[in-house]
């Protein structure tokens, strides 16, 4: 049986694939969940610096199985696995009074996320690439806040997210009116960081990873993670108290001293996230 989402482990990068390409990648239950697991093993393991979610095929997620509508195999959607503890924890503001676990595993996870859209992003597949840090899209890629034409409000966090992510004006008018949108339009409403040749995607997005992954602390990648995720619920004096608490942390780490030794010495830095 071919396994619903792919999880591989290279040179400090955790692609996260979901493999349904015949199904356009649309989500079941299991499949959700075992996505859910996947983001949580890599925020657990200190090998994985970033993560990398994509889809197999031609399309990143087309959404939910609508299939599953009326079978009763919807109401296991939101029973997802624990979040283990993850490396990171400890460092920058708490993200737990600001989002739980299950949808949220991908903000609550202290390493960076990067959704590479190689296709159509429809409803819930275009709102789990909204969870994500950053977007690259494909010139194929089409997005599409389907909720409005099926009778339903902006689901799990749509209309949060759009309004932080573009404006307030740009997601109502996505989000009114469910039109389909492509990758230059996610671009230049600043959905997306840039868009790229379909077969250009993949290797950029994974060689944009890996520099993360080389030369960024993992220490101040959590932490500025957590402060940017929080940052717009906080008013600026916490936060800049904050930013101060969490420099003086750093610069007693392992990792600290690295930066400065690997400078000196003209190579690349070895990290530990200690």
């Amino acid at each position: 049986m071919t396994e619903p989402v792919l999880y591989n482990l290279a040179d400090g990068v955790a692609t996260i694939t979901l493999n349904r390409p015949d199904k356009l990648n649309a989500l079941t239950p299991e499949m959700l969940s075992g996505f859910f697991a996947a983001v949580a093993r890599a925020g657990a393991d200190p090998e994985a610096r970033v993560i990398v979610v994509t889809g197999a095929g031609r399309s990143f997620c087309a959404g939910l199985d609508l299939s599953i509508i009326g079978t009763g195999a919807g109401g296991r959607l939101e029973t997802h696995p624990d979040v283990a503890p993850q490396w990171g924890d400890d460092v920058g503001p708490a993200l737990a009074p600001y989002y739980s676990g299950g949808w949220p595993v991908l903000i609550t996870c202290r390493k960076p996320t990067i959704a590479a859209i190689n296709g159509p992003a429809f409803g819930w597949g275009f709102i789990l690439s909204l969870h994500c840090d950053i977007r690259f899209a494909s010139t194929s890629a089409l997005f599409n806040a389907t909720f409005a034409r099926i009778g339903v409000p902006g689901e799990k966090g749509a209309a949060w997210l759009l309004t932080r992510h573009i404006g307030q004006a740009k997601a109502l008018d996505l989000l009114y009116t469910a039109r389909r949108f492509d990758g230059r339009e996610a671009k230049a409403l600043g959905l997306v960081n840039d868009v790229l040749d379909d077969e250009a995607l993949l290797p950029h997005v994974l060689d944009y990873a890996r520099t993360i992954a080389t030369f960024s602390a993992p220490r101040s990648l959590a932490a500025m993670k957590a402060q940017v995720w929080t940052a717009l619920d906080e008013d600026y004096t916490t936060a800049f108290a904050a930013a101060d608490r969490e420099q003086d942390k750093a610069t007693h780490t392992e990792d600290f001293r690295e930066a400065f030794a690997s400078y000196r010495e003209k190579r690349p830095p070895r990290y530990t996230g200690r």
